[in-house]
């Protein structure tokens, strides 16, 4: 039986194609095979089919999937070749049933013959492999995290590609090696070396006039699209070929695919011809340079004992075939303490990654994170490469990075990440390696082996940091104080930590003094009332608040905004609509990308099921200190004021509904907005019950309506609730 993934999903059983039908039997599949070898969990498979929505019976509809592969696969005289192994599922294969295996094989023979000065068998290793594809990886799939490993494998096929065209260019197979190089650049117009390649077989096939236009075409399309130059190599390719160089052979790469060099030939004797410069080695990591970035370990490191147990019991074997680096996703709030966690269990782990630890903090300045062009180049000076030999793009400098990483045991952290985009160059291309990334999303689009999502700290271990930082003794002096100041701080690491460093800093202070200093923060939203004491606290909320809000979207972000207005405990995902005056449907959007954010907490409720939404501590009181900053005090009472007055007319509809009687017609017409008839019609059909999920909110929007001078709002509001009230 025979698996195909370079092209379309096949499977052939002796000649004969084996139907997979369903998309999810067949995201499945996919998944198993590109872990072949290695147990793919029940919450990867799941995320694979659902992505962030899946629905409360989706183990189920797994265990069902796989039940209909087994019986689609057919197991001969030996057992099926799916085993179930906790907490997933394992697809065992023999040597030859994986394109994939077969490609890299015919792959490594190549590197052995160019490593052997072998060039033809080289080339005829290397075409063996490449033509096992059948068209762009898994193609037919969708799911995104088999789609993510997908663009890893074009990517290998593509840099086999160039490999094997710089060896037909040195057998002198240049007039051959134009039109695959032309279809070629044509499919990858931005990638440069590609269009190196094709410069260099036009020139050395007398087509002069071709190579400077080829040049033209690819300064054009790196200007128009990306604003930059050509890179170095393409220049100094450029200015060679306009001075009319004979010998100058192929611009010297510094890090090929596969290292090779050209033997020389004697005077005459076969193989003598045109000069062709040979392609220096990769450099090696020098032994003073192997990279040790990791920030300082923490002495006073707190919990996580979980979490920590977690990642350091992750599978990292490298023995099994596999075509994914080991990666370990940290999420959570700001100032649960992703990077404290990330460079405390990175530290741990440093030993079994002797060849470097690579750090870098990906969240840049607020709303520019930093790019991966600028990573990678940190990260390639790091392991011994010259500024001047590190590429111009993105794309040859994460060749360069994957390749001096090959066979090589390095810790990468890459520490607030702000999407998927951003890691994907940083990835390294074998399993010898290991990822350790934090951010304030949920990176469920990126293949994980491991996600921990952080929240606050258990109240022991908000405890046991106290007394770390301030002293056992002070803790014991005032317990009550020391609960009431852990709450205050939403038992938040980062919060605490600074809480506590102002106590360390005057010991003279009472333990109850900083809760008071902690509510301040939480409550006030008006930065000139603050104390100049809460000054340390403040900034690191702020700090903790900033990098999230920054990747929002602009809609996101008016909506973090507006919601801060307003004075009720949790809201329905109906409000966003008369907030922003938009679509409801786009109202739960943005309120889906501030809850994957850590923006906002989504609740729940297990009987009805219906979503509610809350805002964590110190989120609110951000919120408005950038709604004070960033919108009009017409703005915000407009926004205000449709909510109010959406939920006035809502709770006087309910009454009319509940068969009480019409609400009196007040003095200024109630309106409902940005609300259709339809989504009215499903929040009441249960009039008593929509009240009593909304008694709590309909009673503060009241009174907050009266406080800002709304009085026909909080009139309509209470005389409606004393009726509803009454059932």
């Amino acid at each position: 039986m025979q698996f195909r993934i370079l092209g379309p999903l096949e499977v052939v059983d002796d000649g004969r194609h084996i139907d997979v039908s369903g998309q999810r039997q067949r995201t499945v599949l996919a998944m198993l095979l590109l872990e072949s070898g290695r147990v793919v969990s029940n919450d990867r498979l799941v995320e694979a089919i659902w992505e962030r929505k899946p629905p409360a019976t989706s183990r189920t509809q797994v265990q069902i999937g796989i039940c209909a592969l087994r019986r689609i696969l057919p197991a001969g005289p030996h057992p099926g070749p799916i085993v179930t192994r906790s907490p997933g599922y394992l697809l065992r294969m023999t040597e030859g049933q994986l394109d994939l295996h077969a490609f890299e094989e015919r792959v490594a023979a190549g590197g052995r013959a160019a490593a052997a000065h072998q060039p033809q068998q080289a080339v005829k290793e290397l075409r063996a492999a490449l033509g096992l594809w059948q068209g762009h990886a898994l193609t037919d799939i969708s799911s995104k995290p088999v789609r993510a490993n997908a663009v890893q494998l074009d990517e290998r096929r593509l840099a086999v590609q160039e490999q094997c065209l710089e060896l037909e260019l040195r057998l002198g197979n240049h007039h051959r090696a134009v039109s695959e190089l032309g279809a070629l650049v044509a499919a990858h117009p931005l990638r440069e070396r590609l269009r190196v390649l094709l410069m260099t077989a036009l020139h050395r096939a007398g087509r002069q006039a071709e190579a400077l236009d080829a040049y033209r075409q690819a300064r054009a399309a790196l200007v128009e699209r990306l604003g930059i130059e050509p890179g170095a190599e393409l220049q100094r390719l450029h200015r060679l070929i306009l001075a009319g160089e004979e010998e100058w052979g192929a611009p010297p790469r510094v890090q090929p695919f596969i290292k090779v060099t050209a033997p020389a030939a004697a005077p005459g004797g076969p193989g003598s011809g045109p000069a062709v410069a040979a392609l220096p080695a990769a450099p090696a990591i020098p032994a003073h340079k192997i990279p040790r970035l990791l920030p300082a370990d923490i002495a006073d490191f707190t919990g996580r004992a979980r979490a920590i147990q977690r990642i350091l019991a992750a599978p990292t074997r490298t023995d099994a075939p596999r075509t994914v680096v080991p990666v370990t996703v940290i999420t959570g709030r700001g100032g649960s303490g992703k990077t404290t966690l990330a460079v405390h269990v990175a530290h741990r782990l440093a030993p079994d990654y002797p060849d470097g630890q690579l750090f870098a903090k990906l969240s840049g300045a607020p709303g520019r994170p930093t790019s991966a062009a600028e990573i990678l180049r940190r990260f390639l000076r790091a392991l011994g490469v010259s500024d001047e030999a590190v590429p111009s793009s993105v794309e040859e400098r994460a060749e360069m990075y994957r390749d001096l990483l090959a066979g090589r045991r390095v810790l990468v952290v890459l520490d607030g990440a702000a999407s998927e985009c951003q890691v994907a160059p940083l990835l390294p291309g074998s399993s010898g390696s290991r990822v350790l990334i934090t951010s304030w999303r949920r990176f469920t689009g990126l293949p994980a082996d491991t996600r921990i999502e952080l929240s606050r700290f258990r109240r022991e271990s908000s405890v046991e940091m106290l007394m770390k930082i301030i002293g056992r003794r002070r803790v014991a002096a005032e317990p009550l104080a020391v609960e009431e100041l852990c709450r205050a701080c939403d038992d938040l690491p980062l919060v605490l930590r600074a809480a506590a460093a102002r106590l360390a800093a005057r010991p003279h202070r009472a333990v109850a003094d900083a809760v008071a200093q902690a509510e301040a923060v939480d409550g006030c939203a008006d930065a000139a009332r603050r104390p100049d004491e809460l000054r340390h606290v403040e900034q690191t909320v702020r700090t903790c608040m900033t990098p999230a809000y920054a990747a929002l979207s602009p809609e996101a972000q008016r909506a973090l905004r507006r919601l801060a207005q307003l004075e009720i405990p949790d809201f329905a995902p109906w409000v966003g609509a008369p907030l922003l005056e938009c679509e409801p449907h786009r109202a739960q959007d943005l309120l889906d990308e501030l809850t994957e954010s850590y923006l906002l907490d989504a609740v729940v409720d297990q009987a009805s099921r219906a979503v509610r939404y809350r805002f964590p501590a110190f989120v609110r009181a951000f919120a408005l200190e950038r709604l004070a900053a960033e919108e009009s005090p017409e703005e915000q009472r407009a926004a205000l004021w449709r909510v109010l007055d959406t939920l006035a007319y809502l709770t006087g509809e309910a009454q009319r509904r509940s068969g009480h009687g019409d609400p009196p017609v007040p003095d200024e017409p109630i309106r409902c907005h940005a609300m259709p008839r339809s989504l009215i019609d499903r929040l009441l059909a249960d009039p008593f019950a929509w009240y009593q999920q909304e008694r709590a909110q309909v009673e503060a929007a009241g009174r907050q309506a009266a406080e800002i001078g709304l009085w026909t709002i909080s009139c309509r509001l209470a005389s409606s609730s004393t009726v509803l009230a009454r059932k």
